[in-house]
Parts: structure tokens; sequence; C-alpha cells
């Protein structure tokens, strides 16, 4: 009410007309300006004390761009509307000067568009790296590096389709056809690429479900066995035990059974058969095994090394040891370390292996008979 008594004021004073709206176009340009500036200020000073206390860096990120853009955006605002409440006070028979305003209206409107779009851009790349670098941490990958310059890039033309329709749509401009050869030509391009794309969804898949990380030991439906080495955007590499890469698509990953010998726990179990002939005392054999592996350093104390008689052989009892080690990595070289202790323990403890042996009996009357036959049927 204050305000619109000013005005009438001032109308009253200037005697109306254009010196009247150039006036009050002024004023609306410094409110403007005040406004923004004001904003500014508390934004910088409460908001900031507000932001700082939550857990991330994301909302701080997100306020220092648009406090870099808030007086660009402000002055650009003021000046547009300084200019149409300037256009209001002109007569109604087109002029030069309306012609002026409407380019420079148009000239407003394109800038602000623009500044708009770098922000939005600068916002979604944020929100892009901050989410893929969550994912990757994780994951313990360099997937966000990989990913959040494709995403980005897809993101910034969106955008910029969007503030480019915007601006036609302002300046009255037919975008039907536009929009139908945009949505055409995504079409193709999404059938042309729909391999890579799959590639793709399938590689954010496993970066969100986890179902192996980088250096985890797996095994795939092709007994092909190694550590993974690299989960990228299209394929996954495995280093396998011959240091040979085989690179996997990230699509035929997610879609096949997996064994994963690292997770959920990285402890494996190491398994070590011997068999010893039935005259041997089956305690003494587990006792001496259980020693041996409790003795060794790369064996776990918890859980407790076991031996195990599992079978009843036709010349042999066969033993089982089992025992675990802290990673998949172990494993092998310490099998391969008991198996040569097994060969000093036995041989200390006075234990011999098993080996198979078989008594042929021929009877001396059995093979006269047999003579005999075969004398006569020649």
């Amino acid at each position: 009410m204050m305000l619109r008594q000013f005005f009438m004021q001032l109308d009253s004073f200037l005697g109306g007309g254009i010196l009247f709206h150039a006036v009050k176009g002024v004023l609306i340009i410094l409110f403007v300006l005040l406004i923004g500036k004001s904003l500014k200020f508390l934004l910088n000073t409460i908001g900031r004390k507000l932001i700082s206390k939550t857990r991330n860096d994301l909302d701080d990120k997100i306020l220092g761009i648009v406090l870099d853009r808030l007086m660009s955006i402000t002055a650009i605002t003021a000046m547009y509307c300084g200019l149409l409440q300037l256009r209001t006070g002109l007569p109604e028979r087109p002029t030069a000067v309306h012609a002026l305003l409407e380019y420079s209206n148009g000239a407003l409107f394109v800038l602000m568009a623009l500044v708009l779009s770098a922000v939005a851009i600068r916002i979604a790349d944020t929100f892009v790296r901050q989410g893929l670098q969550r994912v990757a941490q994780k994951g313990a990958t360099n997937f966000d590096q990989e990913l959040a310059p494709l995403i980005n890039r897809v993101v910034n033309i969106v955008i910029i389709a969007v503030a480019f329709i915007v601006v036609l749509d302002h300046f009255n401009q037919n975008i039907s056809t536009l929009l139908v050869s945009l949505g055409v030509g995504s079409l193709a391009v999404a059938l042309a690429a729909q391999d890579t794309i799959s590639n793709m969804i399938a590689g954010f898949v496993i970066m969100i479900d986890r179902p192996f990380r980088v250096g985890d030991r797996v095994k795939l439906p092709t007994n092909e066995e190694g550590d993974i080495f690299e989960i990228g955007v299209r394929s996954t590499k495995i280093l396998d035990f011959d240091n040979n890469m085989l690179i996997v698509p990230n699509n035929e990953l997610i879609k096949t059974k997996i064994i994963n010998y690292t997770f959920p726990d990285p402890v494996v179990r190491v398994v070590v058969d011997v068999a010893v002939p039935y005259s041997t005392d089956a305690e003494n054999v587990k006792r001496v095994l259980k020693k041996m592996a409790a003795d060794h350093s790369s064996v776990l104390r918890t859980p407790a090394p076991e031996v195990f008689l599992i079978r009843f052989g036709d010349y042999a009892l066969h033993f089982r040891l089992v025992c675990r080690v802290a990673h998949v990595g172990e494993q092998f070289a310490t099998a391969e370390a008991l198996r040569m202790q097994v060969i000093d323990v036995f041989k200390k403890a006075g234990i011999e292996f098993a080996t198979q042996q078989q008594t042929i009996t021929i009877a001396e009357n059995e093979g006269r008979r047999n003579k005999g036959t075969v004398a006569k049927k020649r």
C-alpha cells in the first residue's frame, strides 16, 4: 500500500508519461538488485551456518554454485523488469524504440536462459559426481571416473536442448517438428547403441548390487578363475593365474552364475588328504596332522584345524585335514606347504603312507589241469 502511494505521488510530481515510467523502471531495477544483494548476504551468513550442520558437503557445493551466479541472475531480472516498465510508458503506435526494447528483452531472455542452463549443468554435474563417487567408494572402483563424464555429457545435452526449446517457444517459433526430429534421432541412437547401453546399465547395476569388488577372486561358468582387476563402464577385467587379462562384458556377468571366493568373508578353507595303511594308529595320525597345521604361520587359530577320517578305502584309511587361511591368495601356497610338511612329520612319527598292493595266488594243480585241457584241444 505504501509503495502504491509512493508511485502515485511520483506520478503526480513528474506529470506521468514516459519520464515517470523511466524513473519507475530505474527504481524497480535498484529494488531488484537490493533484493538480490540481501538474499546473497543471507545465504552467505545464515544459509552457510545451517548447511554446515549437515553430514555431507553436497549442499555446500550447490550453495556455492548458486551464489556464484546469483547476482548475474538478479541483474538480468532487474533489467528485464525495468525495460518492461519503460515499455508501458511508450505510445501504442510502433516506433523504433519499441523494436529496440523488443530486441533488448529478447536478448535478456536468451542471456537468462544461458545463465540458468550453466547453473543447472553445474548442479547436475555435482549431483552425478557425488552419487557415483559414493557408489564407487563402496565397491572400491574407479567407476565414477569413467561413467561421470558420459552421464554429464548426456545431461548437458538434455539441459541445452530444453533451454533451446524454451527460447524458441518464447519467440513463438514452431517446435513440434524439432521435437519429432529429436525423438526419432534419440530412438535411432538408442537402437544403434543398445549393446553399449545395456553393458553400461549392467555396470551400474554391478556397482549398486556389488556381487564382487576389485581384488575378489571369482570363478566363471566356463571354469575360468581369476582376480577382479577393474570394473569398467562397458566390461569387467579379470586377471587369471597365468597373468592374462580376461575381458567380460558387464551384460553377461549379471545374467550368469559367478562363484565369489572372497565375498562375503575372505577366509577360505585349505584341504589336505592323506592315506595310511589299516595297521596305522588312527588317533596318532589325527594328532600329528592337527599339530602340524596349528604350528603353521598362515593357518588361522580360529576356527581350529580339524582332521576327519573320511573313507575306508580298498587298501588304506583316508584322512582329511581341514584348516583355514585369511585370504584366498594364501590357499594354494599353504596347501602345498602343508603337503610338504606331511612327508617330514610322518617320517618322524613313524607313519607310513599307504601304497596300493595286490596279491595274486595261483594254485599249482589248477595250473596243470588247465595245461592238460589246452593240450587236448590242440
